[in-house]
């Protein structure tokens, strides 16, 4: 199925690059959007430089559907320079839509279940130079799958007091932590990329410093800036950072 999934991705990327049909490009643009696939990101990306307005439509839409967190940077750049009124006000509805965690962004996570023994809230520091909400949608969701992957857990819903956590806890009797994810600069060095993200554990709501986790992942054929290799660095640091987080909470 994902072999299936990977090559239609592929099928709708080559005609909406290639196809001399603006109809057919907008309509792959469309599929594209639809197919939940993060490898469909980059060529809509590209799409929003096409001749043709309705197919750049297209693409912003299907930007904002298909919901990558990767997809807000390119959509911003895009607006930046777009002239074309019609094709900025979906851009505009886009980058609003991907703003605010929307699609790709982390969902509302499902409150504490009768078989819940651990309480997590999340907080993001971007340090990158990149988008605040670019950054919190890509980790947090991160962190957020990463953690409710292993029975046993529940995560706070952003923006939760200190006050709202601890009558959760209290009341459910739970074990509380609260995970404090800092993402560095990524740095571009001798052809390579190498992203760092620090993640402190602390107890919640109170917060004493428990430890700290820092995964450090290096992408070689790298010199310049790239964006969505960026992401996938990231991603894989907090997901390491949460496996060693699951370890530690299961020997305490």
């Amino acid at each position: 199925m994902r072999l299936y999934a990977d090559q239609r991705t592929s099928y709708f990327a080559e005609q909406l690059k290639t196809n001399e049909d603006y109809r057919v490009r907008t309509q792959a643009a469309l599929a594209l959007g639809a197919s939940g696939d993060d490898a469909a990101t980059k060529p809509l990306c590209d799409a929003l430089t096409d001749s043709n307005a309705s197919v750049k439509v297209a693409a912003a839409a299907a930007l904002g559907r298909l919901g990558k967190p990767a997809g807000l940077a390119c959509l911003e750049r895009a607006e930046a320079r777009e002239q074309t009124p019609a094709v900025k006000s979906q851009m505009q509805k886009s980058i609003a839509t991907l703003s605010s965690g929307g699609g790709g962004g982390a969902a509302t996570p499902p409150p504490p279940g009768a078989d819940t023994k651990y309480y997590v809230a999340i907080e993001v520091t971007n340090k990158t130079g990149r988008p605040e909400a670019e950054i919190d949608a890509i980790v947090r969701s991160a962190i957020q799958s990463k953690i409710l992957s292993k029975a046993g857990y529940a995560v706070a819903p952003k923006g939760e007091t200190a006050a709202q956590g601890k009558k959760i806890v209290s009341g459910k009797k739970l074990k509380g932590f609260y995970l404090l994810a800092t993402v560095e600069p990524a740095l571009y060095q001798g052809g390579n990329l190498t992203q760092v993200v620090r993640v402190s554990m602390w107890t919640y709501p109170s917060k004493s410093l428990q430890g700290e986790f820092a995964p450090k992942l290096t992408q070689s054929g790298t010199p310049k800036k790239d964006v969505q290799s960026e992401n996938i660095l990231m991603k894989m640091c907090v997901e390491n950072a949460v496996e060693t987080f699951h370890k530690v909470v299961a020997s305490l």
